[in-house]
């Protein structure tokens, strides 16, 4: 970043803020307007003498509220440009005004907007005559100044950017590349120019920007594990073949060109098979063509092998996933997510239409694919290294190293399902009833539901929920299947591509809570490392068809990125079948079927089938409700009826109490599993969500109650009453349910911020002296004459960070040790501790900064030992002047404090520490003498105020004596006040919802004369 602003003098800066940081609200304007301003004199050191222009946010459409908001932080940018007498464009305004609608949900511009605004900004810089330029002239210059922006953005952001200058970076490499995006923008940039010059010029006319080839890597790799990509029919003849088993070609490039380095594959509606071909891996070199594309196999004559082949759409680089919707096909691009649709017919897309953008491209193999879920939810993954930003219309949701992600399609709503320390999440997959299990590509298939949710920063442990682990892969398959063996249906098929080279087949065990695979069944296996099975799909026909990547060598980590022995040009699909039962050749037409025919296609035993019938049923829309409600009527008996009908529904945004209730009472412990699932999904549309989770966390079975705790981890950030479940949890026994319960005591709180870009680390910025404390604990101090944020900066993987005794980052990662943890400084005496965890040699150096990275001002450090010394005595000092502490704690799963009883004197100076080791948050609350009874109903009342939990849950009644905010899990406060002088019993108690009947305890004040 350093060199392209040195390479890229700004004469104009153009500054475009406020819509995200305002989901702050009004309380974080003061913070915003810090920053702001700070970041405004950062810039103008970068680019002395550039004038700055300030973009306001625009309105948010459709919510008053947030509108509202917004205009407060509109108008701190119009203060900060009229300070400093520069530009600022008023976008707020017009488009609250407009009676057109500008946005696709609120917050994204569509076409209509995008013209509208661009007409403001370009009337505000270059007066009145720039926004009466002919549209057609307009439409021209836009799309060679839109191949511009994205050329910018390839090298500002590049793919696979770990291996040119990240923990991987290869000098050789990114010398050999980065001019070339150099010299690909110098080419662009001077074609929008010319076409701006030119009335007659169209941007259709204009040449592909194409440069010289690079010559390929030779042997610059692995020289283990790497095969040899014969012909198909010769690497047929290698692969052994489980018994009982007969292995076909589907497909391949001899008969396909088209098909060469195929990743994921997806059967739609009418049984034909999509395939994400990659011959771009692991990325296209700039200035060669982009020539990933979407292909559709399709077998006409029912054969077992495909005798038609058309490109849906190309032109992609490092294409990697591809899902069906009821709006078409879901496409995954790095960094994109495109919806495409046939409009025509002719087979081919004829609408593009972007769907998220934001996904991290540093590195293309460490995750990818996307899938659908039961009811319609996208399903897409982040891996090791990976730093995502989505912006949506409830904010911005990030991620940070291996995270699954879910969004809902109708809200645009973006959920970190959960984050592992296992690398690399690949392919999702959903069983019958909706239970969800990933590939990852270190070799684990994880069961999804033991990976509880946890804030961002927080990991579930290395293969924790693990299923299966055969060696490295991205593929993985729920069997579904009247042509494989019974005892294998609603297990797991998934592929192995890096040390066995196989096809597995392995059954689940769900007895203990989390599947366990067992029964293990090598499919196919070759001697071939050239054999990389990377996903796996079951058709309609009942076989397994398996994507074969068919490579020489894998993994770019461990091969150059232009290795010659990568392949651009082959592609395999193998097919299959079980010689035990007999294949399907005539499957249910669900394309174009009416409703109450899809709704009998619901009960079909294939997964595949019901899948695409609930897809067809939302494409009807609120019309498809009449007819699900009139056919699972009919249905009160079969479970999976009951389900497929809250499918549907969920997928139109539509709830039915009464059918969940009843799928409640299921004798199958997983339907009754998924209905709780669906209680999560619909909670805040549900008049009465409670009891039914109550309901569930009596359940006899672990993997039920598994899904009670994993509502209450997503929903208790919104909905904290949620939390009082936990209660139901008392005495719990099974292994699984405790860990998950365990996880709730990281509480909601993100230990990880937005990271702050600092482009130079100045030295002065070093926390130079710490105190060892031993076990990996060290200690400094910091004076600050005033409250101010700070960020602390250090390289390390596994350590905690506490600010004056409170917590402020915990983080475990065998990959990313670029820590920052956000700090707000105290006035006056500041200690920062660090805990190292597997510290094996001297600790790393610490920064601390403001949050443009600059040194901080009115502070003072130790710089010596003595100034060190002088600092911990001072400290020591102060805190003994408190007097001596009083511990109280919150009992984990007991509702209870410990101890119960407290002894003071009257009138002494008393400093009262209280510690919150449980899983839901807590206070404590010390009241008058006798008002036990009165402040407890107070609280009660609380529950029902929306404003309850900002409060604290703390009654505003002069019987309330002193009181702590509400402690998350894990977190801690501390109460200094002098003690009654009048002795006797003062009752403390927890005023969260329902707690203080049972959550109390006496500070017993005695006679200063005693």
């Amino acid at each position: 970043m350093k060199e392209l602003l040195a390479a890229w003098p700004a004469k104009v800066v153009v500054l475009g803020y406020g819509l995200n940081e305002s989901f702050a609200g009004a309380a974080g304007l003061p913070a915003f307007r810090s920053a702001l301003a700070g970041y405004m004199d950062q810039l103008a050191r970068q680019h002395p003498g550039a004038k700055f222009v300030l973009l306001s946010p625009i309105a948010t459409e459709g919510n008053a509220a947030r509108t509202a908001v917004v205009k407060l932080y509109a108008d701190s940018l119009a203060d900060e440009a009229r300070k400093r007498g520069e530009l600022f464009v008023d976008l707020f305004t017009p488009t609250a005004q407009s009676k057109t609608p500008l946005t696709t949900n609120g917050v994204h511009l569509n076409d209509d907007g995008n013209r509208a605004l661009a007409r403001i900004i370009a009337t505000a810089l270059a007066g009145e005559a720039a926004g009466k330029v002919d549209a057609a002239r307009v439409k021209e210059v836009a799309a060679a100044a839109s191949q511009l922006a994205y050329y910018v953005a390839e090298i500002v952001r590049p793919k696979n950017g770990i291996l040119y200058y990240g923990q991987r970076k290869r000098p050789a490499e990114r010398a050999a590349e980065m001019p070339l995006y150099m010299q690909r923008i110098e080419k662009a940039d001077a074609l929008v120019h010319e076409i701006a010059g030119k009335p007659d010029a169209k941007f259709a006319d204009a040449p592909f920007i194409a440069l010289a080839p690079l010559p390929p890597v030779m042997n610059g790799g692995s020289k283990s594990g790497v095969g040899t990509v014969k012909s198909p029919a010769e690497m047929q003849a290698e692969i052994q073949v489980a018994d009982g088993y007969t292995l076909n070609l589907f497909a391949s490039e001899e008969q396909f060109p088209e098909l060469r380095a195929p990743v994921q594959i997806a059967f739609d509606a009418r049984g034909r098979l999509w395939v994400v071909t990659m011959p771009s891996f692991p990325h296209t070199v700039p200035g060669q063509p982009q020539e990933d594309k979407i292909i559709v196999l399709e077998d006409t004559d029912r054969d077992g092998k495909a005798d038609k082949c058309t490109t849906f759409a190309s032109g992609f680089d490092a294409l990697d996933g591809i899902a069906f919707t009821e709006n078409g096909a879901l496409i995954g691009e790095q960094s994109r997510h495109w919806l495409m649709r046939d409009t025509d017919g002719d087979g081919r897309a004829d609408t593009k239409t972007e769907m998220l953008r934001g996904l991290d491209v540093t590195d293309s193999h460490h995750g990818g694919m996307v899938s659908t879920d039961p009811v319609g939810g996208v399903w897409f993954s982040d891996g090791v290294f990976h730093r995502s930003q989505f912006e949506t219309p409830f904010g911005v949701h990030r991620g940070f190293d291996s995270t699954t992600y879910r969004q809902d399609p109708r809200t645009g709503r973006i959920e970190s399902e959960w984050q592992s320390l296992t690398p690399n999440p690949w392919r999702v997959t959903f069983d019958r009833t909706g239970n969800v299990f990933q590939m990852y590509g270190g070799g684990d298939v994880l069961d999804g539901l033991p990976l509880t949710w946890t804030p961002l920063g927080i990991y579930q442990p290395y293969a924790y929920a693990k299923l299966l682990d055969y060696g490295k892969g991205s593929g993985a398959a729920s069997i579904s299947s009247p042509n494989f063996p019974d005892e294998y249906q609603q297990g797991i098929a998934n592929g192995v591509l890096l040390g066995p080279y196989v096809v597995t087949l392995t059954k689940c065990d769900f007895s203990q809570g989390t599947a366990l695979g067992r029964d293990r069944l090598n499919l196919l296996t070759s001697p071939n490392p050239a054999f990389r099975p990377v996903d796996m799909n079951f058709g309609f026909d009942g076989a397994l068809y398996v994507s074969d990547f068919s490579s020489a060598i894998i993994g770019h980590a461990q091969n150059p990125m232009r290795d010659a022995r990568w392949n651009h040009t082959k592609g395999r699909i193998w097919r299959v079948v079980h010689n035990g039962k007999p294949i399907v050749k005539d499957w249910p037409k669900i394309d174009g079927a009416g409703p109450a025919e899809l709704c009998s296609l619901l009960t079909h035993p294939q997964d595949i089938v019901r899948h695409h019938a609930r897809i067809e049923l939302r494409k009807l829309g609120k019309s498809a409700l009449t007819a699900v409600d009139t056919w699972v009527a009919t249905k009160a008996s079969d479970d999976q009826a009951l389900l497929e009908a809250l499918f549907v529904c969920e997928g139109l945004g539509e709830t039915r109490p009464a059918l969940l209730t009843a799928l409640l009472a299921s004798k199958s412990p997983l339907h009754r599993a998924a209905a709780v699932h669906l209680v999560r999904l619909q909670a805040a549309r549900l008049k009465e969500f409670l009891p039914l989770l109550q309901r569930a966390a009596a359940d006899e079975h672990p993997r039920v109650r598994m899904e009670v705790v994993d509502a209450i981890a997503h929903l208790r950030p919104a909905l904290p009453q949620v939390e009082q479940l936990t209660h139901s949890f008392v005495g719990e026994a099974n292994a699984n349910v405790k860990q998950m319960l365990a996880d709730l005591a990281q509480g909601t709180t993100p230990r990880i911020g937005s990271s702050v870009p600092v482009l130079e680390i100045l030295p002065e910025t070093r926390l130079a002296k710490w105190e060892n404390r031993g076990g990996g604990n060290f200690r400094t101090f910091l004076r600050s004459k005033a409250v101010q944020p700070a960020i602390l900066s250090v390289k390390y993987g596994f350590l905690d960070v506490s600010l004056n005794g409170v917590q402020v980052l915990s983080f475990d990662s065998n990959w990313s040790s670029e820590q920052q943890a956000r700090l707000e400084l105290q006035p006056g005496l500041n200690t920062i501790e660090i805990t190292y965890r597997k510290l094996k040699a001297a600790p790393p150096a610490v920064y601390l900064f403001n949050p443009i990275g600059s040194r901080l001002e009115g502070t003072q450090t130790a710089i010596d030992d003595a100034q060190l010394a002088a600092l911990s005595a001072e400290w020591e000092k102060a805190n003994a002047a408190l007097g001596q502490a009083l511990r109280v704690q919150a009992v984990p799963n007991q509702i209870q404090f410990a101890p119960r009883e407290l002894r003071v004197k009257a009138g002494t100076k008393v400093r009262l520490i209280f510690d919150n080791p449980d899983l839901m948050m807590h206070n404590l609350v010390l009241i008058a003498r006798g008002a036990e009874e009165e402040v407890g109903a107070l609280a009660d009342k609380l529950a029902a105020d929306p404003n309850g939990m900002a409060k604290s849950y703390i009654p505003a009644s002069p019987k309330v004596l002193h009181a702590t905010p509400l402690v998350a899990p894990n977190g801690k406060a501390e109460l200094i006040f002098d003690a009654p002088d009048e002795p006797g019993d003062y009752p403390y108690i927890c005023t969260f919802p329902g707690h203080w009947r049972v959550m109390k305890g006496v500070l017993i004040v005695e006679s200063s004369s005693k």
